[in-house]
């Protein structure tokens, strides 16, 4: 039976199907408490959206500007991935905005996935950008367009290089502190934006030079190497979206467990990502014979030590099993008999699902269950 830590009657709730209540956080004794610095984070993450947008804004405008001097296929390209640079940053402004809600009785586990959703919006626009990048090089290189003010030209696509490099690598550089797998994606578009650049100012020095078709080629070019960036993104973005979890930390919620005194075996790891905060669960195997207070305190010790040695941890649900010498012994085994044949299906499975359904939900302040 699952016992929350308040007392043998706090799981009622959750065995009838009641909806769950938002209940007041309770504090543990330990001086570190897991989560509290996810409102710092969000400030700093808020403040780099901030800064970013600022100036890519201007180094959109400075090249939107030097577009109606040099007609530029190249330039044009680069001046439409800055501006859909500023409105990925935008999204995730919002995002992170609406990640910073208390949770509600319908979601009950908060909004931060709103900032992975974000994520999901960068990749749209990453590739709305490389095919109207694509389609105005084609139309140029269609009617051979020949760009003026060359020189003009190069020094506003170098501009744009420099600042895009520059903002690309204070999101990354950001978002690896604060955990923003959104904010990480957003500067590696800021960085395709700065190699988009510097395409577009050898494409002018060439046609400078007296290649005449190196401008909108270039502008091709500057397409291709959008859409080549957008699948390590996509990737990661479409992982978030699906749970997916860097194997290493999964062995390192289990190193940390079964690290616990007491604790015999580690089974049923999972984890995922809402945002940048990471939600654990697993099942703790201990001796059958042990007091259940014991095995609490043993639970317990395994929750603090996962939220305070891995990054990014908010929640760590455990479920406390007695270990046993009989191999043949399932504690999981279902103990109801079907209702009737469309019933009969996998007893140890069903037993999971409901498992699963009816699986104590606790924050980083909340208490283990055995």
């Amino acid at each position: 039976m699952t016992q929350d830590a308040t007392g043998p009657s706090a799981s009622a709730g959750a065995s009838s199907g009641a909806e769950p209540r938002a209940e007041p956080t309770r504090r543990h004794s330990h001086t570190h408490l897991p989560g509290q610095g996810h409102s710092a984070d969000t400030e700093e993450g808020l403040r780099a959206i901030a800064i970013a947008t600022g100036a890519m804004f201007v180094v959109a405008a400075v090249e939107f500007l030097f577009f109606t001097f040099s007609n530029s296929a190249g330039l044009l390209s680069d001046a439409l991935h800055n501006l859909g640079d500023v409105l990925t940053t935008v999204a995730l402004w919002t995002a992170f905005q609406i990640a910073r809600r208390p949770a509600t009785r319908h979601y009950t586990y908060g909004f931060h996935r709103a900032e992975d959703l974000s994520g999901a919006f960068i990749v749209l626009v990453i590739v709305a950008s490389a095919v109207a990048a694509a389609w105005q090089s084609y139309d140029h290189l269609i009617h051979n367009v020949q760009p003026t003010q060359l020189g003009w030209g190069i020094a506003a696509a170098l501009v744009g290089f420099a600042g895009n490099e520059a903002i690309a690598e204070y999101k990354i550089r950001v978002g690896k502190r604060i955990n923003s797998q959104p904010l990480i994606a957003d500067g590696q578009h800021s960085r395709t934006d700065g190699l988009t650049s510097l395409a577009a100012a050898t494409g002018l020095f060439l046609t400078a030079l007296g290649v005449p078709k190196a401008d909108p080629v270039a502008g091709l070019l500057i397409s291709v190497a959008i859409l080549y960036i957008l699948v390590d993104v996509g990737r990661e973005v479409l992982g978030r979206l699906m749970d997916a979890v860097d194997p290493a930390i999964v062995a390192r919620i289990r190193a940390q467990a079964e690290a616990v005194p007491g604790v015999e075996r580690v089974e049923d790891i999972r984890a995922r990502w809402a945002g940048r905060r990471l939600y654990t669960s697993l099942n703790l195997w201990v001796d059958s014979a042990m007091p259940l207070a014991e095995a609490h305190a043993i639970a317990e010790r395994a929750r603090q030590e996962i939220l305070t040695h891995l990054p990014g941890a908010a929640q760590v649900d455990i479920h406390v099993d007695p270990a046993s010498d009989d191999d043949t012994h399932d504690p999981h085994a279902w103990r109801h008999e079907p209702h009737d044949a469309t019933h009969e299906h996998d007893a140890h499975d069903t037993h999971h699902d409901a498992h699963d359904t009816h699986e104590h939900q606790h924050d980083a302040d909340g208490h283990t269950h055995a």
